[in-house]
């Protein structure tokens, strides 16, 4: 397995800035009486999970009704603000929950690629979990290319994975 340099890291998380810049706040679901957007259909929390060789994992949870809450390995628990946790709660919803926000424009299978961050997003309902694994790698022109596939992500997802990266480095 090949090691990821910090240099790496640091330059995915910059491109992933750059591309989400111009995109407007999304805000869907409902709203709360304390101002924190509300989740959809029944979801009770929605955990996303960055796991990379070099860094470990690191999460954010954003909960009904509550302020996210950032989790580093080694570190105590860091709670959001109300607007950052509005927004991704927002997009979140949008785009994993109501799924009215496309993620994926278009993939093509790719070979010899070295290991990326992987994003994870889990949805939880009753207790019961649903998890989507997405691929991570260099940014070219709106083409994530990653370990098994060149992926072109919506803009909506790339404005989400940008707030989350911003958030967790």
């Amino acid at each position: 397995m090949v090691k990821m340099k910090p240099q790496f890291v640091l330059s995915f998380v910059i491109g992933l800035l750059f591309s989400a810049c111009s995109v407007s706040n999304q805000t869907t679901g409902s709203v709360a009486n304390d101002g924190i957007t509300k989740l959809d259909e029944g979801i009770d929390s929605i955990k996303v999970e960055v796991s990379t060789k070099v860094g470990g994992t690191r999460c954010i949870v954003l909960k009904d009704n509550a302020k996210a809450v950032a989790r580093f390995e080694n570190k105590p628990d860091s709670t959001l603000s109300s607007t950052t946790t509005e927004e991704l709660t927002a997009l979140a919803d949008s785009l994993f929950v109501e799924k009215n926000t496309k993620i994926i424009l278009s993939q093509k299978d790719a070979e010899g690629r070295t290991d990326y961050p992987i994003f994870t997003v889990s949805l939880y309902k009753d207790g019961q979990g649903e998890t989507t694994r997405y691929d991570m790698g260099t940014q070219e022109g709106n083409i994530t290319h990653c370990t098994t596939c060149d992926i072109q992500y919506s803009q909506a997802f790339r404005q989400f994975i940008s707030k989350v990266f911003e958030i967790l480095n």
